[in-house]
């Protein structure tokens, strides 16, 4: 198992990897639409689930993978019904046609306090 790190995603507090590789799959662990280097979260969904996205690609790029490898997301919303809508539209922006495997649920309880995060994403990839 090899560990993935980069400074173009914001690190995790404790001892949790952004992400692990092992036989080509990558686990990313679970990640916030934080910016990289002020590590806030902006107040606007649209805005937090592209930084969600950034964060995602910037991960994948130092596993040396892509979107396009992103076999399933698990997805936890503060609020499905109001914040699905606006994530399902960046989704399509960002994987285009591509369709990974995916499930959603709602859960206010996720994230630090305070930070008020709407959107919380774990990926497998396989880069093989």
């Amino acid at each position: 198992m090899q560990v993935i790190h980069t400074d173009q995603a914001p690190p995790h507090t404790g001892p949790v990897p952004q992400a692990v590789e092992a036989g080509g799959w990558i686990f990313v662990s679970a990640l916030f639409g934080a910016d990289a280097v002020d590590h806030l979260i902006p107040d606007d969904a649209t805005a937090e689930a592209h930084v969600i996205f950034d964060n995602l690609v910037a991960i994948l790029g130092a596993a040396g993978a892509t979107l396009t490898d992103v076999v399933r997301v698990g997805i936890v919303m503060r609020d499905l019904q109001r914040d699905r809508p606006v994530f399902n539209k960046v989704w399509v922006e960002r994987f285009g046609d591509h369709r990974p495997a995916r499930s959603a649920i709602q859960s206010e309880q996720f994230g630090r306090k305070g930070e008020n995060a709407k959107y919380m994403i774990e990926a497998t990839a396989y880069r093989g």
